[in-house]
């Protein structure tokens, strides 16, 4: 605003004034990283299930996120893990994130569910009883901000469905832990996507960022 003004008094008194010089625009990449691709092997994801408190059902192959599954809640953890780095293809300390979206698939119906910051850390053998009955967004086990949530009734024919999470990898980016996160399904119809372990590579969960770094 100063500058405009700058501009229009240096204009009424007849001076030639030149137009400010654009600040160079940082080269954007865009990272990958799914389970099995370009040698990425970081992704780590479980369901935890009040119904078998005590069992991890980490390995298989699909997971479910319902408020009411065989009477009992289940929720999903999925965390990347080894994405931060100076290295090729991984995210510098000091990037920009423009975007970034998490992308699972899902190949049964259900209702809205809730992608929340995990806050605490969590091992891969996770169960309801060993995360103290299961996870709950109360910004002390799990952010009380939503990253992201599906809109309505998702429907199995839509198979990738994406979720936008900006806002906490530039966070993790900027130096906080990254936990990854955890899924909560808000209605009594959960529904069901693959996990890192599924046979086809290209349903796997997959987060995709938008980057820029400073030029030196």
């Amino acid at each position: 605003m100063r500058l405009r003004f700058l501009a229009l008094l240096c204009a009424a008194a007849g001076a030639i004034v030149a137009p400010a010089a654009d600040v160079p625009a940082a080269n954007r990449q865009t990272l990958t990283f799914q389970q099995g691709v370009n040698g990425y092997t970081g992704t780590i994801d479980t369901e935890i299930w009040a119904v078998a408190p005590n069992t991890s059902l980490e390995g298989n192959i699909n997971v479910s996120s319902d408020a009411d599954n065989d009477g009992g809640e289940s929720q999903v953890l999925m965390r990347f893990d080894s994405i931060m780095g100076t290295q090729p293809g991984l995210l510098p300390p000091n990037a920009t994130v423009h975007s970034a979206t998490l992308i699972v698939s899902a190949f049964d119906e259900g209702t809205t569910v809730h992608l929340h910051r995990m806050l605490v850390p969590w091992k891969k053998t996770a169960t309801w009883t060993t995360l103290v009955g299961g996870v709950t967004a109360d910004g002390l086990e799990a952010s009380k901000k939503k990253d992201s949530f599906t809109f309505g009734k998702i429907a199995a024919s839509t198979s990738a469905i994406t979720f936008e999470v900006t806002d906490t990898v530039q966070t993790w980016v900027n130096g906080e832990e990254n936990h990854g996160w955890v899924f909560i399904n808000t209605g009594g119809n959960g529904w069901d996507f693959y996990t890192s372990e599924f046979e086809d590579v290209k349903q796997r969960p997959k987060l995709v960022v938008e980057i820029s770094v400073p030029k030196k």
